[in-house]
């Protein structure tokens, strides 16, 4: 009986897959936050002013230097960054359910580091944030760039080998 061992993805499609799953995640992400603040009578920039101080400093809201395009553009980054580290942080796993219960997972992680412990020591623009939806919509995130990685491991394959050869009553390795 012939013996294949599995194969880890490529470290470039590991972090394409996590940079574009980030920021897809956080562009639904984005959206959503957007039109809840909306419904609370809010402007739909207002989410993304918020981000902006995490460069222009917390008083930049209350002193008019809060720009949402800056805000979009550190949102992206980071939505990208996360999307990279949860990629490289799964790289090994293959179930399907696994990837998905991580996901929420790191959204959950990713709310606590942000809103819990980051916003109250440096972003004190944050504090004031609706956090059962921040909680919310940081598990929408985690779950969405599980999405990119669900199923994606069926096709990997080491690129020096042809796996077509493989017959009924060859053994998989893992």
């Amino acid at each position: 009986m012939k013996a294949i061992t599995s194969v880890q993805r490529p470290v470039r499609e590991t972090v394409a897959r996590g940079a574009v799953g980030g920021l897809v995640a956080g562009a639904a992400f984005i959206a959503v936050t957007m039109w809840f603040v909306t419904s609370l009578d809010m402007p739909a920039r207002a989410p993304l002013q918020g981000i902006s101080t995490i460069v222009l400093g917390s008083g930049a809201v209350e002193d008019g230097s809060a720009n949402a395009w800056i805000g979009l553009t550190v949102h992206a980054v980071l939505s990208v960054a996360y999307g990279i580290v949860f990629a490289v942080l799964i790289t090994r796993i293959r179930n399907d359910g696994l990837v998905s219960l991580l996901g929420a997972t790191y959204g959950v992680l990713l709310f606590v580091v942000n809103f819990l412990v980051l916003a109250p020591l440096q972003f004190t623009a944050f504090e004031g944030a609706n956090k059962p939806f921040e909680f919310v919509v940081h598990v929408f995130y985690g779950s969405l760039l599980a999405l990119a990685f669900i199923g994606g491991h069926a096709g990997y394959r080491r690129p020096d080998t042809n796996h077509d050869h493989i017959t009924p009553g060859t053994r998989v390795t893992r």
